[in-house]
């Protein structure tokens, strides 16, 4: 090798990405379904570029999250359980993307300083309120009062979603939850002045032990729900906009591909990809007439599915 190339390689060591050398570890926070889902969707994006690592959480110990982010590599956890165990048991060095997770929880994960804002990012399994207020008002043309229930954990989403309702002359009617002994009273508080009620990935407010009955009881009040998943569309809401595990997982593969190519994590950000379902039966029960289907996606840039 000449002195010239030599010199130039030595430049190139010095200004690479910090973890070009280093390891992918995605981290889930269980296994098979949606985090399988993700996995699949990361490996296909980031393809050759980097090597991935793939670890179950109930298969990994404090020391190892340890000994991982004492390096240079990146650590993506995938779901709330993941993130946190990362955030607790972070050593100070790697770069952290943490995928499909509540906006509300990544707000509060503390991480190391030595990280800063360059080295932690996410995409979030949530919708930007823009998206989910869209669909309220393509969905549900007539309807101006909006209500939502909410825990004090998500605080910081109440703020957008009431910021983003006033500028559509929407009336959003918040209904705070401290328990879930509160679910039900707020529900029948928040129904009568709602024309349709917004379900927001709330750990209190709607869960896999509630979801079934706060569906029931809107139903009984001849109220609409608009989700955030499929499974609460195909369970009786009568609209739901969500983004899939395999969308989000590729873009975070996006943003990893980025980090290595930029050595900067992009900002934390919602899915730019997202799916529209819709429950039909549900709304000629309640006398809801949905504007075409279609049509909907199309304003909103949904993919079809």
């Amino acid at each position: 090798m000449s002195r010239r190339l030599f010199f130039l390689f030595l430049i190139w060591l010095a200004f690479r990405p910090a973890w070009a050398e280093g390891v992918i570890h995605l981290i889930l926070s269980d296994q098979g379904g949606a985090y399988q889902e993700v996995t699949e969707a990361f490996r296909a994006g980031v393809g050759q570029r980097q090597a991935i690592k793939v670890w179950s959480l109930p298969d990994l110990t404090a020391s190892q999250v340890q000994s991982m982010t004492r390096t240079s590599d990146l650590v993506a956890p995938v779901g709330v359980k993941a993130a946190r165990f990362v955030a607790e048991h972070h050593a100070g060095q790697a770069a952290v993307l943490s995928l499909m997770i509540p906006r509300a929880v990544s707000e509060k994960l503390q991480w190391p300083a030595s990280l800063g804002r360059k080295k932690v990012s996410a995409v979030y399994i949530d919708q930007p309120p823009s998206r989910s207020l869209g669909l309220v008002e393509a969905a549900f043309p007539a309807a101006r009062r909006v209500g939502v229930l909410i825990s004090a954990d998500n605080a910081g989403v109440a703020k957008l979603l009431m910021q983003e309702s006033a500028r559509r002359n929407l009336k959003l009617h918040v209904e705070s939850v401290d328990s879930a002994d509160d679910v039900a009273p707020a529900l029948r508080r928040v129904l009568p002045d709602s024309d349709v009620l917004l379900l927001v990935p709330d750990a209190i407010a709607i869960n896999a032990g509630n979801a079934q009955n706060v569906l029931l009881t809107t139903y009984r009040f001849r109220v609409p729900v608009l989700g955030f998943s499929q499974g609460l569309s195909k369970a009786g809401a009568v609209a739901s906009v969500y983004s899939s595990p395999a969308q989000i997982g590729r873009q975070g593969a996006s943003m990893a591909v980025r980090l290595a190519a930029d050595d900067e994590m992009p900002l934390p950000q919602h899915a730019a990809e997202f799916f529209i379902a819709f429950n039909p039966h549900v709304a000629r029960s309640l006398g809801v007439v949905l504007p075409n289907e279609d049509e909907i996606r199309r304003k909103l840039g949904a993919q079809s599915e």
